[in-house]
C-alpha cells in the first residue's frame, strides 16, 4: 500500500507541504509518526537526495523504525542512504566527520558510568568542599547536565533540582551556602574532562551548537550536506536542542512534528515554547494541524478538549474522533485510597469475568508510583497480575526491602540475601563484616539459637540490640502485622536517616500500608511467599521478576500501572486515571506558579487521551472539600476562581457521569479474620 493511501487530508497536506519551514501540530492519537514517514517518502519520491534528509527523534529505536518504514514505502534502494538518529548520535556523527572543524579531534565520548567515575574522583580530590555538601556525585552530574540543557545558571539549577523549585529566603540562603563548593566541584569535573580529552553526551550537542552559531564555515559545510531536517517529538526538545536547531533555519527546510499540549518533561529541561512559539521564532514558517484522532471515542476527546480550552494558553487545536461516539467518562468520587483501590480491583475483576476482557485491556495512570502503593497492595491481595512503568513497585522500594529483610531471616535463617541487607543496615557493619557474621550463623546449622549467635558475632551493645530485636520479632511469628510494627519501631530512626532526603514526603507513609498488607496474611510464610519473594534479587543483584507474583513473563496478561510521564506511547481500551483531585491536579506546589499549573494541565491531558473506549477518573471527596480552605499563598478571590484553578472541580455535568462511593464500601480489614481467609480464592471478604 502506498503511503498516500494511509493518509487523511490533513496528513497529506502536511506531507506535501511546499514552503520553507513547517510545524505540524499533531494532537494525541492523530498519526504523527505516519505523517513524518510520509513526508520523508514524499521528499525522496520528488527527487530529494536521501543522504541530504536527516530525521531526528529521541530514541534510537524510533529513529530506526521511521527509516525502515520509509524504505518499505519506496522502491528498493531508492532511500538506502536516508539517515535517522537521535540528537546526540547525529552530533557525534558530525564531530567524527569534521573533527577539526568542531575542535574535537581525538576526543573520546564517555557514557554516564564514566561520568560518575570522574565525578567520584573529583569529590575524592576535593574532600573538604565535598564534605560540606549533602549532594551525591550522581546528583552533581545531574545539576551540571540540567544547567547546560536548560541554559539556566547554577543558582536556578540548584533551586530546581535540589530544592524542588522553592523560592523563599531560607532556600536562597541554603543555595548561597553551598553554591561555591558545588561550583568548585563542577569546574574541576569540567577541567578533568578536558585534560582526559573526554566528551560527555551533553558536550556533543554543545560543541556542534557552539560552532554552528559562531562559525560561518560550519554553517557553510552543513548547508552543502543537508537540505531537509525532519524533527519528531518537537515538544520534548530543550533550550540547548533549540539552540542547536536554530542555525538550520537558514541552512535547510525544517519539518517539525509535535504537540505543545503534550509537553510534560520540564523537569528534564523540555520547553513547550519550542512548539508553542514556533511561528514567532522561525521566519517563513507555517503551521498545519492534525486534529483527527484515531484512538479515542468523541466523549473521551470532549473532556480532553474542554481541559485545554480552560487554559490561558492557546493550544490551537480541537480533537475530533474518527471512531465516533461511545461511553461518557465516569468521574468517581471516593473517600480514601483504600476505597479507591478496592473499587478499581472490583471493576477490573468484573470486566474480566463478566465482559470477557483481558487484564491487559486496563491501563492505570497516576502522577507517581508512590501514590499507587495502596493499589499494588490490593492487587497482590486480590490476585490481579500487573506490571509497573515509571518507578519501582511498592514491595521493591529500598526502604521496604530494608525492613522486610528482618522478617525474611526470621522466616528462613538461611536467606543469605536478606542477612546481608539486614546486617548492613546497621551503622558500622559493612558487607565484609556482614559476610563474616552470616558465615558464623550459617555454619552453626541450627544447633544454637540465632540471638545467641548474633551476640557472639557482634560484641557489645550493637549485638545486644540486634539480637534482642530478632528475638522479639521471633516471638510474634503468628502476628505478621505486629512483626512489621516491631521492626519499624526499631529501625525507623535508621530508615529516616538513610532516606532523609525524601523520608517525610515519600517513604514514611509506606509503612502503615505495609502493615495493612501484612495483616492480610495469617502466617509469616504466606506473607513472604505471596508478597515478597518475587521481588527478591539474585546474589549478583539482578531482579528475579519485575512483575507481580502472578505475572511471570512479558507475554503474561496483566494490568499496566504507569506514571503519566511514562505513559506516552501507551494506550488501552479502559484507562483509569487516579486521584484527579484538588492539590493533586494541579499539585499544591504548583499553585503559585502559572507555568507549573499549565504543565500539570498538560500532564492530565496526556493521561485522559490514553483511553480508547472507557475512561474512569477518580477524585477524593476530602480533597474537593478542602478547596474551601485554600492556602493563603494562592490568594484566590472566591470559590469559583478556586474551581477554575483545580482542573476537574468545575467540569460541566454533561461531559461526565458522576458516581460517589458510600462510606461503608469495602471497609478495610476491620473485621478480617486472616486465619480463615482463603488466599487462593483471590477475593477479599472484608
Amino acid at each position: 500500500m502506498s503511503y498516500r493511501e494511509s493518509l487523511n487530508e490533513q496528513q497529506l497536506k502536511a506531507v506535501e507541504f511546499k514552503g520553507q519551514h513547517l510545524l505540524v501540530l499533531a494532537g494525541a492519537g492523530t498519526g504523527k509518526t505516519r505523517t513524518i514517514i510520509g513526508r520523508a517518502a514524499y521528499l525522496v519520491e520528488k527527487g530529494a537526495q536521501p543522504s541530504k534528509i536527516q530525521i531526528l527523534t529521541f530514541t534510537k529505536k524510533a529513529a530506526n523504525e521511521i527509516v525502515e518504514r520509509v524504505k518499505s514505502n519506496l522502491p528498493k534502494a531508492s532511500a538506502q542512504s536516508l539517515n535517522g538518529a537521535t540528537f546526540h548520535s547525529w552530533c557525534n556523527q558530525l564531530i567524527i566527520k569534521y573533527p577539526n572543524l568542531f575542535g574535537a579531534a581525538n576526543f573520546t565520548v564517555i557514557d554516564p558510568d564514566d561520568q560518575l567515575g570522574i565525578m567520584k574522583m573529583i569529590c575524592g580530590n576535593y574532600k573538604e568542599a565535598y564534605s560540606k555538601l549533602r549532594i551525591k556525585p550522581q546528583q552533581l552530574i545531574d545539576i551540571y547536565s540540567y544547567a547546560r540543557n536548560t541554559k539556566k545558571n547554577l543558582t536556578e539549577s540548584l533551586r530546581d533540582l535540589v530544592y524542588n523549585g522553592k523560592n523563599d529566603k531560607d532556600t536562597d540562603y541554603e543555595i548561597s551556602a553551598i553554591k561555591t563548593d558545588v561550583e568548585l566541584l563542577l569546574r574541576a569535573y569540567q577541567k578533568k574532562k578536558m585534560e582526559l580529552r573526554y566528551l560527555d553526551y551533553d558536550d556533543l550537542l554543545l560543541v556542534v551548537s557552539t560552532q554552528l552559531n559562531s562559525n560561518p564555515e560550519a554553517k557553510s559545510l552543513l548547508a552543502q550536506d543537508l537540505d531537509y531536517l525532519l524533527v519528531d517529538e518537537m515538544q520534548d526538545t530543550n533550550p540547548l536542542q533549540w539552540e542547536l536547531l536554530t542555525p538550520f533555519i537558514n541552512i535547510c527546510h525544517l519539518f517539525c512534528v509535535g504537540d505543545d499540549a503534550q509537553s510534560i518533561y520540564s523537569f528534564r529541561g523540555a520547553d513547550f515554547r519550542n512548539v508553542n512559539e514556533f511561528n514567532r521564532r522561525v521566519p517563513n514558517s507555517e503551521i498545519l494541524k492534525l486534529e483527527k484522532n484515531y484512538r479515542s471515542t468523541q466523549e473521551i476527546l470532549d473532556i480532553a478538549n474542554w481541559l485545554l480550552e480552560k487554559s490561558p494558553i492557546d493550544y490551537k487545536k480541537k480533537l475530533k474522533s474518527i471512531r465516533g461516539s461511545g461511553e461518557k467518562p465516569l468521574l468517581l468520587n471516593v473517600s480514601d485510597e483504600w476505597q479507591e483501590a478496592n473499587w478499581v480491583a472490583n471493576e477490573i475483576l468484573k470486566n474480566y469475568s463478566e465482559e470477557d476482557r483481558q487484564f491487559s485491556d486496563h491501563l492505570i495512570l497516576s502522577r507517581s508510583q508512590y501514590y499507587t502503593k495502596t493499589l499494588q497492595a490490593v492487587f497482590i491481595r486480590r490476585k490481579i497480575p500487573y506490571i509497573t512503568f515509571g518507578g519501582r513497585k511498592f514491595l521493591q522500594a529500598a526502604h521496604i526491602k530494608d525492613l522486610v529483610s528482618l522478617l525474611r531471616i526470621v522466616n528462613n535463617p538461611y536467606d543469605e540475601i536478606a542477612w546481608i541487607r539486614f546486617l548492613t543496615f546497621w551503622e558500622g557493619i559493612g558487607e565484609v563484616k556482614a559476610s563474616r557474621i552470616m558465615a558464623i550463623i550459617l555454619a552453626d546449622q541450627g544447633s544454637t539459637e540465632i540471638p545467641i549467635l548474633l551476640k557472639r558475632a557482634i560484641p557489645g551493645k550493637d549485638g545486644d540490640k540486634i539480637s534482642g530485636l530478632y528475638e522479639e520479632i521471633q516471638r510474634e511469628r503468628g502476628k505478621v502485622g505486629r512483626m512489621v510494627d516491631i521492626a519499624y519501631e526499631a529501625m525507623s530512626l535508621g530508615l529516616a536517616f538513610r532516606y532523609r532526603k525524601d523520608w517525610i514526603e515519600k517513604r514514611k507513609g509506606d509503612f502503615p500500608v505495609l502493615k495493612l498488607l501484612a495483616n492480610s496474611y495469617s502466617t509469616l510464610a504466606e506473607f513472604i511467599g505471596e508478597g515478597l519473594l518475587d521481588n527478591a534479587e539474585n546474589l549478583n543483584g539482578s531482579p528475579v521478576l519485575s512483575e507481580s507474583q502472578l505475572a511471570t513473563s512479558e507475554d503474561r496478561d496483566h494490568v499496566i500501572i504507569s506514571t503519566i510521564h511514562s505513559a506516552k506511547g501507551l494506550e488501552a481500551d479502559i484507562c483509569i486515571v487516579l486521584n484527579v483531585s484538588p492539590k493533586s491536579f494541579p499539585s499544591a506546589r504548583s499553585l503559585d506558579d502559572m507555568e507549573a499549573i499549565e504543565e500539570d494541565r498538560r500532564v492530565l491531558y496526556v493521561a485522559l487521551t490514553r483511553a480508547k473506549n472507557r475512561l474512569i477518573i477518580t477524585r477524593n471527596i476530602a480533597s474537593i472539600s478542602a478547596i474551601h480552605g485554600i492556602s493563603e499563598s494562592v490568594q484566590l478571590k472566591n470559590l469559583s476562581q478556586a474551581n477554575e484553578s483545580y482542573f476537574l472541580t468545575s467540569i460541566p455535568e454533561d461531559l461526565v457521569n458522576q458516581q460517589t462511593i458510600g462510606p461503608n464500601f469495602m471497609k478495610i480489614r476491620d473485621a478480617e479474620k486472616p486465619s480463615k481467609l482463603d488466599l487462593s480464592s483471590g477475593m477479599d471478604f472484608s
